[in-house]
């Protein structure tokens, strides 16, 4: 009877020991899912607010709104164009933007295509295109579309 006893407090100890484990995985594996969830949340509520951002800024720049379209750059920005040298500094990247958008005719538009945000979320890339379109000397509109690329921080 004690080696019965013995025996069947065994076979309950390493019941509970199963048991216990069984559940402590469970709790991970739920914990592990949850931060997947935010994590993923968070990420796209990080991309729409750069996609609404991108698209404020391109709406502010075919009003051919200079205030409102600086407003989009950091101080410390880098602004780099095709055939053109980085212009660096919110002061410089404004006076440019400043000719650019006093040139006749539609301007700049663009619009993201993706948007990836890094898991940290504190660094976005954009990929996208835009168009800039200018009138010539008869008034006719020219335009050039070529593709955007930016890190955003």
């Amino acid at each position: 009877m004690h080696r019965l006893s013995t025996i069947l407090a065994l076979v309950y100890v390493l019941l509970v020991a199963v048991t216990s484990i069984g559940c402590r995985r469970d709790s991970a594996a739920n914990r592990d899912a949850e931060r997947g969830r935010v994590v993923r949340e968070k990420t796209a509520q990080d991309e729409t607010a750069v996609r609404t951002a991108s698209a404020g800024w391109s709406k502010a720049a075919q009003s051919k709104d200079l205030e409102k379209a600086i407003t989009f750059f950091a101080e410390d920005a880098i602004m780099l164009s095709p055939k053109s040298p980085a212009v660096q500094g919110k002061e410089n990247i404004r006076k440019g933007w400043q000719q650019m958008l006093a040139l006749p005719g539609p301007g700049l538009s663009f619009s993201s295509v993706r948007v990836e945000v890094a898991l940290s979320g504190d660094l976005a890339w954009e990929y996208g295109t835009y168009k800039f379109a200018t009138n010539d000397k008869r008034g006719e509109a020219t335009a050039t579309v070529m593709s955007l690329h930016g890190i955003l921080r």
